[in-house]
């Protein structure tokens, strides 16, 4: 049931951050600044005001909380056959195994020395035999 309703929002999710600009695309695409590198991006980093604050995009369950370097802290959470995956964080306000709400702060972006702060937002389609990322920004409201 929370599978098909999650599904059912697609093209309608609320952003991770209140504002904000997609500044590097899911998928695989060239660096912005080495023409010869490329960057194979399993969501999109949203760039957005220093130590904003990230916000669950639909219901569902706390399933990790983690640290990933280079990543910060990175917070999972359950929504039936979808995952929703939130890193970058300095600061986490949920807990493993907590059911949360569309909205729900989760916790707190690193903030980079140009005063800036960048949230790495997935999704991620779970299959029988397997897992795949799915792009974000055909999910969330334009």
């Amino acid at each position: 049931e929370i599978s098909r309703n999650f599904q059912k929002n697609k093209g309608k999710l609320i952003w991770p951050v209140e504002k904000g600009e997609i500044t590097s695309n899911y998928g695989k695409h060239q660096h912005h600044l080495v023409s010869t590198a490329f960057i194979d991006n399993n969501g999109i980093d949203i760039t957005t005001s220093k130590n904003a604050e990230v916000r669950a995009v639909f219901g569902g369950k706390v399933t990790s909380v983690l640290i990933i370097p280079g990543a910060g802290k990175v917070v999972m959470v359950s929504h039936g056959e979808y995952r929703t995956v939130y890193a970058n964080l300095k600061e986490v306000f949920v807990k493993k195994g907590e059911q949360i709400n569309m909205k729900n702060k989760i916790g707190k972006l690193l903030s980079k020395e140009s005063g800036i702060s960048e949230a790495h937002f997935e999704i991620w389609k779970i299959f029988a035999n397997g897992m795949n990322t799915v792009d974000p920004s055909i999910w969330l409201t334009k």
